[in-house]
């Protein structure tokens, strides 16, 4: 939010907001405005009676200022508020009322003869807090309508009536200082009425964002299902035809399978980004609007950047999740897989027991060619799993990343890689261990050994996915009772590659 320093109007890229803004605070201020109106004229009124009292040679003209005039005003300003063109002049209207009446104040000063003039200067401070504080006047006619008061006082003081040096200082002294605070209470009630309707602007845009992006994703959810329905419906037809040759009903019933499968997967990822992204709108939205009002060198700002930058994380996530539904690249570049593990852990660490302990060894400084998104997401899925192992909630896990070459010998013990320099990530823990039926079976799509509300049997199959898309390789070894141990291999950037991006990083 930028805003003049004087007059408080929105500038720069916000100058569009400054009509909404006053139509705004003129529709919400002004049923305050026509209470202010009548509660001052009664005021205005009422006090004719202490001019009986004071004054009584002089009432009759003081009674002239305040219901032949000044009452008369203030009831035409209320009156011309119920029209509809009164929002056009209802600030110069004000100005005028409120003028009318400080100087109908002053008058008063004037006419009256010491001692009893000094009884009138606590209407002129009454003037003040009224046009800064309860009549909705905007700060800069505020602070003209008011030295115009205290102008006023000067020249009726000094050329009309001789009044004597140290009261003239006194009552300056009074009325500058009353002044410049009220000035300062109006500066800071229209500064705040400006950041609500600045804050309610920024929510109502972060809702209408939430929307669209809810309509693009049920347009996606729509078209992808429809794609399916289609893809079975003719996957359907050809079985029917090809039913007498066993060797192509197999292949055409595996076939099924998968587009069943990839089905059931977008609509997972259709529903999980339509109702995730509803939570994500809020704390993304919220963390910047609190971003905004937080000193950047407080400890609140720095949380409120953790939040913000999970936020950012969890909507990667819905945008690898509908890739993986709908098959599309992933934008890939050097990572230093290191340092993605360690800020991996740092969640991990605040979302399972203390009693579980967790060991991180980072050995190597290498780059690997992948999304640092993705790669977040395989630590985490692994250690959550890790935790999922541990019974009682008891236990370790370990962790750890180093450089390995790989030559032709290991070739003939893992699955296919090109021969070089690989990065591992080893994620091991002391759980229970798993059977090898199990583990030919961990990669497979909804393949899970949790109950319903531990898990839905993605967790490993997306890991598989992403390993193989960089062109890696992942292992397993577990036995029951003795733990389980992933160790995921990934091709190291060429060293060209390490060297620009160390360089754009220094």
């Amino acid at each position: 939010m930028t805003y003049h320093f004087l007059t408080l109007s929105f500038t720069g890229e916000w100058e569009n907001l400054e009509p909404e803004f006053i139509k705004s605070h003129f529709r919400e201020s002004l049923i305050r405005l026509r209470i202010a109106i009548l509660i001052a004229v009664f005021f205005y009124a009422v006090f004719g009676f202490l001019d009986a009292m004071i004054v009584p040679d002089k009432k009759y003209i003081f009674w002239v200022i305040r219901y032949a005039v000044i009452c008369p005003v203030a009831m035409l300003v209320f009156i011309f508020s119920f029209q509809p063109v009164f929002e056009k002049y209802a600030q110069p209207c004000l100005f005028l009322m409120c003028l009318a009446g400080g100087l109908g104040i002053e008058l008063m000063v004037i006419l009256a003869d010491p001692p009893a003039t000094y009884s009138y200067y606590a209407g002129i401070i009454l003037i003040f807090i009224t046009l800064y504080t309860f009549i909705p006047m905007r700060f800069l006619w505020a602070v003209t309508c008011s030295w115009l008061i205290v102008a006023g006082y000067e020249i009726g003081a000094i050329w009309i009536v001789d009044t004597p040096r140290i009261m003239l200082i006194n009552n300056n002294f009074f009325f500058v200082s009353a002044n410049i605070l009220c000035m300062l209470a109006g500066y800071s009630i229209e500064l705040n009425m400006r950041k609500r309707f600045f804050s309610s602007f920024k929510l109502e845009q972060e809702k209408n964002k939430v929307i669209r992006i809810n309509l693009e994703l049920d347009q996606r959810v729509k078209e992808r299902t429809l794609e399916f329905l289609t893809a079975n419906e003719q996957l359907s037809k050809e079985i029917q035809e090809r039913i007498g040759a066993e060797a192509s009903r197999i292949k055409l019933e595996k076939e099924l399978n998968r587009k069943n499968k990839l089905e059931a997967i977008g609509t997972l990822a259709g529903g999980i980004a339509h109702d995730f992204n509803n939570i994500l709108a809020a704390v993304i939205g919220y963390s910047e609007l609190s971003l905004s009002t937080l000193d950047k060198k407080s400890i609140e700002y720095e949380n409120i950047t953790e939040v913000l930058r999970a936020g950012m994380r969890a909507k990667d996530l819905i945008r690898q999740i509908l890739a993986f539904s709908s098959r599309t690249e992933q934008k890939t570049g050097p990572v230093l897989l290191g340092k993605v593990v360690t800020e991996a852990l740092k969640l991990i660490r605040a979302s399972i027991p203390a009693s579980i302990d967790i060991l991180q060894e980072i050995k190597s400084t290498s780059l690997v060619i992948g999304d640092e998104g993705e790669l977040h997401r395989i630590v985490m899925n692994l250690c959550t799993n890790a935790y999922h192992a541990m019974k009682d909630e008891k236990g370790t896990i370990e962790i750890r990343v180093e450089d390995t070459m790989i030559d032709q010998e290991f070739l003939q013990t893992t699955d296919p890689l090109i021969p070089g320099e690989y990065v591992t990530l080893t994620v091991g823990d002391t759980g229970h261990g798993m059977p090898p039926e199990i583990i030919e079976k961990i990669f497979d799509p909804f393949f899970t050994t949790k109950t319903v509300d531990h898990g839905t049997g993605m967790g490993l199959s997306v890991v598989h996915g992403i390993v193989k898309q960089y062109n890696g390789s992942i292992r397993v070894y577990s036995e029951p009772g003795q733990g389980t141990t992933f160790v995921i291999y990934l091709p190291a950037a060429r060293e060209d590659t390490e060297r620009t991006d160390q360089e754009i990083i220094s």
